[in-house]
């Protein structure tokens, strides 16, 4: 018997595409009781693939250093010593010490600009491609999202505050329960047999009091699909979800390709 998830997004939520931006709730990063598993993951994923997990550019350089302060401060109960470590890494060692991936946005030219990051963990997309881009060009690949969210991220971005955190969570299914991924060979297609998971990030967006930067923090949940008949309701709010979203959408989620593997879920529909 399951538990359900800890998140159930998408019942508030139904569109993948949304802000859903809401002040920060009473906390703002997540203690684990899979610490020391989570800190493997990063360190393995840094030794496998380098810069394509962790980057930080000269010019959010300050930034990365001002966040890793703040998570060693507030979220540890002793501060990391960071002075024992180059600054380029003291993002690095703050994020291998909390559940979350760093990201830290910096204003460019009068754009949000991604600077720097701590990413072991991406839901299908991939950092090299995104590094030193400003936000609109970031979410290029999200269809629909210029004509209905754009503006409004940018609004967002513009009136953060420091003593107003937001945070916001986003929702997918995935083909098995790993932390990294990266987006899928879309002609891949899955049996009806294949075991398929609930995968939801909790994101948190701040203004960093010196710098002026955004931080980002971003912490992954993976429960089995099957958990959502833990919880009423949770299941049809899901199909209802992916039935609602354009098709452009649905592929760009893998609906599509995940389709056959799906449709025995059905069942907790209607227990």
């Amino acid at each position: 018997m399951y538990s359900p998830p800890l998140y159930i997004p998408h019942c508030r939520h139904p569109d993948v595409i949304s802000m859903g931006m809401q002040p920060m709730g009473s906390h703002w990063l997540e203690r684990s009781e899979h610490q020391a598993a989570l800190t493997a993951h990063k360190q393995e994923r840094r030794a496998a693939l380098g810069e394509a997990v962790y980057k930080v550019l000269p010019e959010g350089l300050d930034a990365a250093c001002e966040l890793a302060r703040k998570v060693s401060e507030f979220a540890l109960s002793e501060p990391l010593p960071l002075e024992q470590f180059p600054r380029e890494e003291w993002l690095w060692q703050a994020s291998l010490a909390i559940h979350e991936d760093l990201v830290v946005m910096a204003s460019i030219g009068g754009e949000y600009t991604m600077v720097a990051a701590s990413l072991c963990s991406p839901s299908h997309w991939r950092l090299p491609e995104k590094i030193g881009r400003p936000m609109s060009r970031i979410h290029d690949p999200i269809p629909t999202i210029h004509d209905r969210l754009t503006p409004k991220i940018d609004r967002v971005f513009e009136f953060l505050t420091v003593d107003r955190p937001v945070e916001r969570f986003n929702w997918s299914i995935q083909e098995d329960d790993v932390l990294f991924c990266w987006p899928l060979d879309h002609e891949q297609s899955f049996a009806p047999e294949h075991p398929l998971f609930y995968r939801v990030e909790r994101q948190t967006l701040s203004r960093l009091p010196e710098s002026e930067a955004l931080a980002f923090t971003i912490a992954v949940h993976i429960d089995p699909l099957e958990s959502l008949g833990a919880s009423p309701g949770a299941m049809q709010a899901l199909f209802d979800a992916i039935d609602a979203n354009p098709e452009s959408v649905r592929r760009y989620k893998n609906f599509d390709v995940l389709a056959p593997a799906l449709e025995k879920y059905r069942k907790y529909c209607h227990p």
